[in-house]
């Protein structure tokens, strides 16, 4: 409206402009007539037109009004009027000169909104954005304003998201070129190509110069996780162009491994062996890379002792790099060859680890990982193994072993010998007889050593179960029952009893009839008695058993001369009310007198069972009881009836007397001794 007011001034000074809420009033010469508020005849048509909002900012700080005025001017019969306000406003008389105007305007004038994504929308690139922007903006408004731009950001976001540009549709493409050549080609990217190995990470600086590729435009990160890979970041063009020439030159090269078990060979390259590996990298145009990596496995260490497990190993790996085949072949070749000099193998047996201890294959095992050495069961599959490495450091095993096996070979046989007085384990023979493990096999059960086998007295081989106490024979699978007894300090338990406590002094063990040891009680039984047994009872009497042994010990050596002492398993019939007697406090010769004393006055035995049947009483419910005793018969001498005591074996000596007295010299049927502790109840049988 102000400009609209100098204009009529200038052309009209006589005449007064005055302005209402919805009109002008002009008094002066001539008559007064209305116009609306842009000055034009109310006659005038009227034409808005909806622009962006960005777009009638654009035009308010351009000089775009009086440009199209005047190009209106020029072009169209009728002038066309231009009014800004909220919406662009045209007024003329001719409706055919408003839709060229609006055809002209809405045509030449835009605003287009391009959106910036991951790196483009923050810094550094946000910044070079703007700069660019700012540049190319400059020049092409020269001497007016023919474009702008502004940031918009993402609702909820803090960082700018779009690019707004408006103007003069011309000059917004160009700006919006410049943009778009910015975002293809020099928005910061990154992209990720993979290495084939992870040694090619720790030399990558060494391979971009042997496949000649410089980081010039381009940043390069070579890393391990999540794989062996190299990371290109820059403008985007010359990101790509960099992917695809390092693409390039990794595909021209040749590269190969050479793996040796253990962390030897890395360490040996990478100390006394490091000038003679870089001779061969010059010589033969390679690189070489290597590195100690973890491999998976079980490696299991059992001797007859202990077993110790390994889940995973060393390896140094080498990786060749080159440009020739042949160069890689053979610095491949050259390095094998100088590590295979400075090593060596050396294999110790299970026989040789036997006797170690749990402390002994800790030491062992930090020697092999502090000398970098390697370590597998022996390829012949016995149970020792194999350690391999550099020559020092398996010379060290070799000496630590050598001064360890002596001693402990020593302690383990004086704790063998320490152990079997105290402890005897036994296994069930064929005949059904317990029979006494041999002093290893004996030590090993005790140790719970049993990952190896165990060897019998016969040199049979047994595997063997102690949760089930039993073992099995390698060759034939027969299976055999394991029993461990534990001795008392002045008592050996024979090797037929079942186990007692330390408490325990008599136990009265129910024989079972299908084990060989009840049928051998009854077979002997039933050759003379043809009575029908009930059960058998083994008595285990700690007592007697003791004092018994102690009078065998003694009959021994007094008659070591005359073929030592005579043990025989005899029968004793007796009655229910004896019985608990004899199995507590054994046989007494007092009784002598109640049944016979024919052939002396002491405790009587029978050799068949048949005889004494007819001194076993009858209990209330028919039953009759009979001992099986051991009875130390040892030298004897035909019995009378008047005999106290065996006779002297010579006048000259009237101390020494004959161990027993029996019923007939030749075939005795009966023996008479006169010591209590020279028979043992063994057994005994209950029957009808």
């Amino acid at each position: 409206m102000n400009d609209f007011a100098k204009g009529q001034r200038m052309s009209y000074p006589k005449v007064d402009i005055l302005r209402n809420t919805n009109i002008v009033i002009l008094k002066g010469p001539g008559n007064t007539r209305r116009t609306n508020p842009h000055g034009q005849n109310t006659n005038d048509l009227e034409r808005r037109i909806n622009l962006p909002q960005d777009v009638i900012t654009f035009i308010k700080s351009s000089n775009a009004v009086n440009k199209y005025q005047t190009l209106f001017q020029q072009r169209l019969r009728n002038p066309v009027f231009i009014a800004v306000e909220s919406d662009l406003v045209l007024f003329c008389k001719c409706p055919h000169d408003l839709d060229e105007a609006q055809a002209e305007l809405v045509g030449d004038l835009s605003v287009e909104i391009e959106k910036l994504q991951g790196a483009a929308a923050a810094p550094p690139d946000i910044d070079r954005i703007k700069e660019t922007l700012i540049k190319a903006k400059t020049d092409l408004n020269r001497n007016e304003l023919r474009v702008d731009f502004s940031f918009v950001p993402e609702q909820g976001a803090t960082t700018v998201a779009k690019v707004r540009l408006v103007g003069y549709t011309e000059y917004v493409k160009s700006l919006r070129d410049v943009l778009q050549d910015y975002l293809l080609n020099q928005v910061s990217t990154k992209e990720v190509l993979n290495l084939q190995h992870p040694e090619m990470v720790d030399c990558f600086g060494k391979i971009l110069e042997l496949i000649s590729i410089k980081q010039t435009q381009v940043t390069m990160k070579e890393s391990l996780l999540p794989k062996p890979c190299v990371v290109i970041s820059g403008p985007r063009c010359h990101v790509q162009e960099a992917h695809k020439a390092l693409r390039s030159g990794l595909a021209s090269l040749t590269l190969e491994k050479l793996v040796f078990d253990g962390p030897g060979a890395v360490r040996y390259f990478q100390a006394e062996g490091k000038t003679s590996k870089e001779l061969v990298e010059s010589s033969c145009n390679v690189l070489i890379q290597e590195r100690q990596v973890s491999a998976p496995r079980q490696f299991i260490l059992s001797t007859s002792s202990l077993r110790h497990t390994t889940t995973t190993s060393q390896q140094s790996s080498f990786l060749f790099v080159g440009l020739q085949r042949k160069n890689v072949d053979n610095a491949l070749t050259k390095m094998n060859n100088l590590y295979q000099d400075h090593s060596a193998t050396k294999t110790f047996t299970n026989q040789d680890l036997a006797d170690l201890i749990e402390e002994d294959i800790k030491k062992l095992m930090n020697l092999v990982e502090t000398q970098g050495l390697y370590v597998q069961e022996d390829p012949l599959r016995q149970g020792g193994l194999t350690v391999s490495g550099l020559k020092a450091g398996v010379n060290q095993v070799e000496q630590m072993l050598q001064t360890l096996i002596p001693l402990r070979r020593e302690l383990r046989a004086k704790e063998e010998e320490s152990l079997y007085p105290r402890v005897a384990w036994c296994i069930l023979g064929q005949n059904g007889s317990w029979e006494r493990l041999p002093k290893t096999a004996n030590y090993n059960l005790e140790k719970r050593n049993t990952t190896k086998d165990i060897l019998d007295t016969q040199g049979v081989t047994w595997s063997v179960n102690l949760l089930k106490m039993e073992a099995r024979g390698d060759l034939t699978g027969q299976r055999a029952k394991l029993k461990r007894l534990e001795n008392l300090a002045d008592f050996t338990f024979p090797l037929y009893w079942d186990k007692m406590s330390n408490a325990e002094r008599l136990e009265e063990v129910l024989l079972d009839p299908s084990s060989a040891e009840y049928r051998t009680v009854q077979q002997a039984f039933n050759k003379t008695a043809y009575n029908t047994i009930v059960k058998i009872e083994r008595l285990q009497n700690v007592h007697l058993r003791r004092t018994y042994e102690m009078q065998k010990k003694h009959m021994s050596e007094k008659n070591k001369n005359e073929g030592g002492v005579v043990e025989r398993l005899l029968y004793h019939g007796t009655s229910q009310e004896n019985l608990n007697s004899i199995k507590t406090k054994g046989f007494n010769r007092s009784f002598s007198g109640r049944n016979a004393t024919a052939f002396g006055q002491g405790t009587y035995f029978a050799v068949n069972a048949s005889y004494s049947v007819s001194y076993s009483n009858p209990a209330a419910d028919g039953t009759q009881t009979m001992f099986v005793a051991r009875v130390l018969t040892g030298v004897f001498t035909l019995g009378r009836s008047d005999m106290r005591m065996p006779p002297p074996r010579n006048s000259q000596q009237p101390h020494d007397r004959y161990d027993s007295l029996v019923d007939n010299m030749n075939n005795p049927n009966m023996f008479v001794v006169f010591h209590d502790n020279q028979a043992y109840p063994d057994y005994l049988i209950t029957f009808l």
